[in-house]
């Protein structure tokens, strides 16, 4: 991966509005650019490479969403963990970093959190720059599932029943996580190579998980608030990514100042299968 910067990471906190106290890594210098990693309940540190790279350019806050990373040690049910609280999360921190308005750099569910905030804080948002993002709503769900049973490799099948089978094992959870996230790479033995080195038994964090997953089916859809956003909006899509390309196409119709920028032959995770392309395209969306 080329152009490694090597500032330092500082780790800050603030308070919520809730009285929790949520945590992010700041790297760089130059305009502030608030990176949101997927999930939902997978650690930000997954992302770190991201604000390695960037950090030569801008200053990276990589944010510990609530109920991950170093943000975990807070109070995990419904009333903390959904959509409404996480969309005032970053609320909250861009009062503390006193910014006018944030630039949202989301991976994933970290792009439907950013298009769940332009919707509701239109105009403290400069721009959102979504990639391999989930659509604005929900509908595309069971494709999106679909999607990954098409593309895991019969190979694949009986080693993840096995490990399935072992759930207090430590490295069965590593195993099965892997062998859950290969079908998103359109090359599955780069996939296998990258996730051996990525994934710790500690990047992700189930009950954060399913309580994110239950609200967003209850309350994710942004059909009628995102278009109150009018800012930029870029969008990198994988071409092979497990998310329907019909998701960027939904943003899209309810933002029609939209760019989309593909990336051939490559599948979920462009930052892994393309890195010298992906981020050459992140820093021309991000200027």
């Amino acid at each position: 991966m080329s152009g490694i910067s090597i500032y330092p990471q500082e780790v800050n906190s603030f308070q919520t509005s809730d009285g929790e106290t949520l945590y992010f890594t700041r790297q760089g210098e130059g305009r502030a650019i608030v990176l949101l990693y997927g999930g939902p309940g997978l650690n930000a540190k997954l992302m770190r490479h991201w604000s390695d790279t960037l950090s030569d350019q801008f200053e990276c806050i990589l944010f510990d969403q609530r109920g991950t990373g170093l943000s975990e040690k807070v109070k995990i049910n419904k009333g903390s963990i959904n959509l409404k609280r996480a969309v005032e999360d970053l609320e909250d921190l861009r009062k503390h970093l006193n910014l006018e308005k944030m630039t949202l750099c989301g991976f994933s569910w970290g792009g439907a959190l950013s298009q769940a905030y332009a919707a509701n804080h239109p105009d403290n948002t400069e721009k959102i720059v979504l990639v391999s993002s989930m659509g604005p709503d929900m509908s595309l769900y069971p494709a999106f599932v679909d999607n990954i049973a098409m593309r895991r490799y019969p190979n694949e099948l009986d080693p993840e029943g096995f490990w399935r089978n072992h759930p207090n094992k430590v490295d069965g959870q590593v195993k099965r996580i892997i062998l859950d996230f290969l079908p998103y790479f359109f090359n599955h033995k780069l996939g296998y190579d990258v996730l051996v080195k990525l994934i710790q038994s500690d990047s992700f964090h189930q009950q954060t998980a399913l309580l994110m997953n239950d609200d967003l089916f209850k309350n994710y859809d942004l059909n009628k608030t995102l278009p109150n956003y009018h800012g930029d909006c870029i969008i990198i899509k994988p071409r092979q990514d497990v998310i329907p390309a019909e998701s960027a196409f939904k943003i899209k119709e309810l933002l029609p100042q939209t760019e989309i920028l593909n990336i051939e032959q490559c599948g979920h995770f462009p930052d892994l299968e393309k890195p010298e392309e992906f981020f050459k395209k992140l820093r021309v969306a991000l200027n």
